[in-house]
């Protein structure tokens, strides 16, 4: 038997998205100019590991966030996301790294990108979409490396922030 030292009961993975802009009760931020409009909705973004595998293997929250976008603008519009801030209660935080998303369906339905995006510290291209004068939803999964052992129980923030731009 392995001993690694770690109360695998004790280890909690809780809010790991807490979002950069300050959010209503229900979890919805919106953001737009006179051509752009993105409202992002965080539904199921927390995790928490209590077993041994949960912390071996890969941790998957369906539809986590649901973001709509649309834009007044005939030029394309493209969607990024990037983690801005990490911070854990054991002074060791997360990677970036270990987060990624992947778009599991839109509506209406819009050529997408299904691949899974792993997140870094800079932006990562999410979707780039012809303009549309109607509002288009993208349902995204959240995605969670294996934790493995080296990494002390805690609780663990990472802040993501997503951008709406026209190249």
């Amino acid at each position: 038997m392995c001993h690694t030292g770690i109360n695998t009961s004790r280890l909690l993975f809780r809010n790991i998205i807490m979002l950069l802009i300050c959010t209503t009760a229900a979890g919805v931020i919106r953001a737009q100019n006179n051509s752009n409009n993105l409202t992002l909705t965080a539904i199921n973004t927390g995790f928490t590991l209590n077993n041994v595998s949960a912390i071996e293997t890969q941790q998957i929250n369906p539809n986590a966030f649901q973001i709509v976008v649309n834009s007044r603008s005939s030029n394309l519009f493209s969607v990024r996301a990037r983690v801005s801030a990490s911070t854990s209660s054991t002074g060791t935080p997360f990677p970036a790294s270990m987060l990624s998303l992947r778009c599991n369906s839109t509506s209406p339905p819009v050529t997408a990108n299904t691949n899974t995006i792993t997140l870094s510290n800079t932006d990562q291209l999410l979707q780039q979409i012809n303009s549309t004068k109607n509002n288009v939803t993208f349902n995204y999964d959240l995605l969670l490396d294996p934790v493995g052992y080296n990494y002390a129980p805690g609780n663990y923030n990472l802040t993501i922030l997503f951008t709406m731009t026209q190249p």
